[in-house]
Order: C-alpha cells, then sequence, then structure tokens
C-alpha cells in the first residue's frame, strides 16, 4: 500500500504539534486549537487524527472536505456545555471515524430532536462510521439534506432519539446498533411527501421507550414520515414501546426480512396517506398487534403482504385496547403465503367498516387463532375473496362477517354454511 509521503508526514507534524495541547483543553473546556486543526485540515492536505483522549469541548464545525480520525473506543469529544459538539454543514467529502460523542445537560428547546451531539446539513458523500453516540438526553445524530452512509456506528443512552436523518438524497444507514433509546430509534422523514430513497438495513435496534408518550409517533425502532421509496431490510428489532416498523405517508415503502420481537403495539405500520407498500418475508413474534395496513380514509392504499411469519400475538400492550391480529389490510391489498400463528382475536382481517376495497387473502396459513379471517360486511363495503388457505384451530371461527367488533355471520368455515353474495369464499381447508 502507497502513501504520498507529504500526506504522512503532514500528519506526523500535526499530530505532534496537537497531542499536548488537545488533551490539555480536555480539562480547561477549551475547543479553539482543535477548530483551528480542523481548518488547517480542511485547507491542507484534508486528514486529521486524534489521539486517545477525552476533549471536552462543543460548537465545533466542518465546512469543507476533511476526514477527522480517532481511535475507535479512545477518541471522546464531550460536550458538557456546549451544543452541539459537531456541526457539519455545506460541505462535501466529510468522513468522521472512531469518535466517541458524549453530552451532558440538554438546553431547553421545543424540537427535542433539534439538540443533537452532532449536526449535518446540506453534506453531500457524507459519511460517519465507527462512531459512538451516548451518554445525553438529546438525540444523537441529526442529518438534514445529506447523502452518503452512516454505517457500523453505536447508538446507547440517548433521551430522545438514536438518528434522525430528515430530507435525504439517498441515504444509507446500515449496520449500526441502537439501543436504550428514549423515544425513537431511527426516524426517515421528509418535510412534505416526496421521494427519499433511503436505504436501512442490516441494523440492530432493541430497547426503544415512549417516555413522552403519545399514541404512536413515540416508541418506534425505525419510522418512516412522508419519505417515498424507502428500503427497510435485514433489521432486528427488539423490545420497542410501540412499534418495529412504522411507515406512515410513505409511499412505495418495502419492509422486508426483517426479525421484529416484543414489540407493544402493531409490529409493521403502513399507514395515513401512502400508496405502494411491499410487506414481504418478515418474521414477527411475541407482539401485541402484527402487521397493520391501514387508513384508507386518508389516502393508505395499494399493498402487498407476502410470505411472511406472525406469532404469538397478544393484544394489549402499550395500548390497552390493542386488538391481537395477525395482518389487517383495508384498501387495494394481496395477502398471501403468509403464515399466521396463535393471533388471540383474529388471524387475518380484510377491512373495517366501509374502508374495504379490493382485497384478497389466499395461500395462507392459519392456525390457533380467535377468528382464523374475518372480512367486512359493513354498509359501503366492497366484496373480498377468500380462497386456498389452510385454517386450523380457530376457537370462535374460522371465517366471519364483521360489522366492525360485531359478527354478523355464522362461522362461514363450517360445514353447509351459505357464504355471502358480498366475496368470494372458496377452496379452503378447514380442521
Amino acid at each position: 500500500m502507497n502513501f504520498a509521503r507529504r500526506s504522512v508526514l503532514s500528519g506526523m507534524t500535526l499530530l505532534a504539534a496537537t497531542a499536548g495541547p488537545l488533551k490539555a483543553t480536555a480539562k480547561a473546556n477549551q475547543f479553539k486549537d482543535l477548530q483551528g486543526a480542523l481548518e488547517k485540515a480542511i485547507q491542507g492536505d484534508g486528514v486529521l487524527r486524534l489521539p486517545a483522549g477525552n476533549f471536552g469541548t462543543g460548537g465545533l464545525r466542518i465546512d469543507g472536505p476533511v476526514r477527522l480520525e480517532g481511535i475507535a473506543g479512545r477518541t471522546t469529544l464531550a460536550a458538557p456545555d456546549g451544543w452541539p459538539v459537531l456541526t457539519i454543514a455545506d460541505a462535501k467529502a466529510v468522513t468522521i471515524s472512531g469518535i466517541n460523542f458524549e453530552g451532558g445537560t440538554v438546553p431547553p428547546t421545543d424540537d427535542h430532536r433539534g439538540v443533537a451531539l452532532v449536526k449535518a446539513e446540506r453534506v453531500e458523500e457524507l459519511v460517519i462510521e465507527g462512531c459512538r453516540f451516548t451518554g445525553t438526553a438529546a438525540t444523537g445524530l441529526r442529518l438534514e439534506n445529506c447523502s452518503g452512509r452512516i454505517v457500523g456506528n453505536r447508538f446507547s443512552e440517548l433521551g430522545q432519539t438514536a438518528l434522525f436523518a430528515l430530507d435525504s438524497k439517498g441515504l444509507e444507514i446500515s449496520g449500526n446498533h441502537v439501543r436504550d433509546i428514549g423515544n425513537n430509534g431511527i426516524l426517515v422523514w421528509t418535510s412534505a411527501p416526496a421521494e427519499d430513497g433511503s436505504i436501512v438495513v442490516n441494523n440492530r435496534v432493541e430497547r426503544v421507550g415512549a417516555k413522552e408518550g403519545g399514541s404512536g409517533e413515540n416508541g418506534n425502532g425505525i419510522n418512516v414520515y412522508r419519505a417515498g421509496n424507502v428500503l427497510i431490510s435485514g433489521n432486528r428489532v427488539s423490545d420497542c414501546a410501540f412499534s418495529g416498523i412504522r411507515n406512515n405517508s410513505g409511499s412505495n415503502c418495502q419492509i422486508m426480512g426483517n426479525s421484529i420481537s416484543r414489540c407493544g403495539e402493531v409490529a409493521i405500520y403502513s399507514e395515513f396517506a401512502f400508496e405502494g407498500a411491499v410487506v414481504s418475508g418478515n418474521l414477527i413474534e411475541d407482539v401485541a398487534a402484527g402487521i397493520s395496513i391501514t387508513n384508507f380514509d386518508k389516502g393508505g392504499r395499494l399493498a402487498v403482504v407476502a410470505n411472511n411469519i406472525v406469532r404469538n400475538v397478544r393484544g394489549g400492550g402499550s395500548l390497552a385496547d390493542t386488538t391481537a391480529f395477525g395482518i389487517y389490510v383495508e384498501a387495494d391489498a394481496q395477502v398471501s403465503g403468509n403464515v399466521v400463528d396463535s393471533a388471540r382475536d383474529i388471524g387475518i382481517g380484510l377491512g373495517w367498516g366501509r374502508y374495504c376495497r379490493n382485497l384478497s387473502a389466499s395461500g395462507n396459513s392459519v392456525r390457533n387463532c380467535g377468528r382464523s379471517f374475518t372480512f367486512s360486511l359493513t354498509e359501503g363495503a366492497e366484496p373480498v375473496m377468500i380462497s386456498g388457505n389452510r385454517i386450523a384451530g380457530s376457537t370462535i371461527a374460522a371465517i366471519q362477517g364483521m360489522d366492525h367488533k360485531e359478527p354478523v355471520t355464522e362461522d362461514l368455515g363450517a360445514a353447509g354454511a351459505a357464504p355471502p353474495a358480498q366475496g368470494l369464499i372458496a377452496g379452503n381447508f378447514v380442521s
């Protein structure tokens, strides 16, 4: 491997010149020398390497291409008073690697997500890798109008949000470990409905609370809001107060191949004004409710729910009245190839009241549920298709028409039952 001699000598000279004063700033709570070193690196060879140590600082700023490197687990930038520790703005090709970011008391603010250990605004080709964000009542990392990669970082013991990405330009969020967070894990939002194109893959998210309460705005492992064309795949999400993965008004969202356990409300949500959702190949267990494709009243429609496993659905949780359902859809949705096992109330539900349009369920296996299949027969609901499913061990009914929560038909899975005119119910095997 070849290195430019000038670059190596420059780095050695900078370390020799700054290592002593930088360590001193930790005690004196000064950061002028560190800011000066950053500016020198931006204007020079573009690299600043920090030694091990705890540097008490705040208000650092990067506005040009630079690589800031620390020794993983041993180089700490802390902000007991100044916020944020680091701001990156109006820059391109910035890399931050191997730095621990720590904070203290959070100043009052109306937008808690706006207070973060590190903030980046309008940055292209941003890379943050192998860093740690911890020990503050605020947010760990806030990004706005950024592109690049957030890879292999650790977020822990943060009072608000681990990572908040707003109006991204094709961001990669991968391989991060998020744990012990006050309100939300990873947020991918846009200011208005628009294509975002972020990919959120192979992250581990666990123990996310909802300390500020609410009915779902907090307590989520991964949350998409308005952002279109987001891919959420291969994540391990557990022990969230509300949802493991929640898509609110994000169109063309793909939620595939995730593992979700022990959520206090619906494990996977696609809700409100979305158009287009694929929820496929996920494994969900020990949750209050499984998968919900909902809010046709707000324009939420068009989904495929396929090849998921949903098991041990108990209801209740963070909201006491949560119905224990495996899968629930409302409009223009195909439900196929799923396995639902032991959902206390409903295995697969098609429609709610008059919000029931173009729904079909085929080739699913539903076992040990209260009502294995339900469908809406409220006035205004459109006919459904329930065909070719395997149903076993229903404790209330195999297939039943409903008016909201009230049954209005006999068990249509029973031998000799006459199906209603509002739908096709055929070819199901019931035992």
